[in-house]
């Protein structure tokens, strides 16, 4: 595909990344970023430039236009730019739910298409974007009460980027990422914190290090994700809980068997072919 323009909001990791991605595939023939008060065109030498106009402007004249800014920012502006636009517009918000009752009602809330790539790295911003960030990610697309036109454009958008499609709805996105993407930040946050704790850090492996690589978002994103799918994330860190209360209370009395049938449960879902 050949955009005309696209336009990204946000220059971190997700935006830059799109932004680079966009540019090695030909995605568009124009490339602009807006960053809070700053805006900025990324050429096809790579370089940014500085590039002028107002908001509303860039909005006008975008082919598509990619919200890569935390969920309550979206809620709030998401109304007043579909107002402002007459193109579709998508985002790369952690829930969708939120998103997608602050436009519910909108006269022009076809043009609008909730995604959430399923991609990203422990250090974020611009300086660590990537073009191959996207390379055969899978790309959630919540496309109820989307145009038709609006939902084909940003899914070429999305496959001209290299990932993969998965289409579902809000609701569905918001209890599927509680479980996948939301309670492992928990969980691997609080194993860090325990093992410092225990002075126990000296002494981890690889094994660790797996378990423990995304702990430590940003708080300014996850504070968006927790007050917008809190809920959710809660009820399922409960179900999580009872599991492990039941194992370390069997554990604590040698009793190991209920432990090792969770391994192989674990090892038979991530490796069929496993023994």
């Amino acid at each position: 595909m050949a955009l005309s323009q696209l336009t990204i909001f946000g220059a971190g990791l997700i935006g830059g990344s799109i932004a680079l991605a966009a540019r090695k595939n030909g995605v568009a023939q124009r490339i602009i970023v807006i960053d809070r008060d700053e805006t900025t065109e990324l050429d096809t030498d790579g370089k940014w430039r500085s590039a002028a106009h107002e908001t509303k402007i860039w909005l006008k004249t975008s082919s598509l236009t990619v919200l890569c800014i935390p969920v309550r920012a979206i809620v709030e502006l998401l109304p007043g730019m579909l107002h402002d636009s007459d193109h579709p517009i998508t985002d790369c918000g952690s829930t969708k739910e939120a998103i997608a009752l602050s436009v519910k009602n909108h006269p022009k809330r076809g043009l609008f298409v909730a995604g959430h790539p399923m991609a990203g790295s422990p250090r974020g911003g611009l300086k660590n974007a990537s073009e191959e960030l996207y390379k055969n990610c899978r790309w959630l697309l919540c496309p109820e009460n989307s145009d038709e036109s609006s939902t084909s454009l940003v899914r070429q958008f999305v496959e001209s980027l290299g990932a993969h499609v998965i289409e579902l709805n809000a609701k569905e996105h918001d209890s599927a990422v509680a479980i996948t993407s939301h309670v492992p930040q928990v969980l691997a946050s609080v194993l860090s914190v325990q093992a410092a704790a225990h002075q126990a850090t000296e002494a981890a492996g690889p094994g660790y290090a797996s378990a423990t690589r995304v702990a430590g978002g940003a708080e300014e994103i996850w504070r968006d994700i927790f007050e917008t799918n809190g809920p959710r994330v809660g009820e399922a860190l409960l179900e999580i809980a009872e599991r492990i209360k039941k194992l370390g209370t069997e554990l604590s009395e040698a009793k190991i068997e209920g432990t090792l049938e969770s391994l192989s449960q674990a090892r038979a879902l991530h490796d069929p072919s496993a023994k």
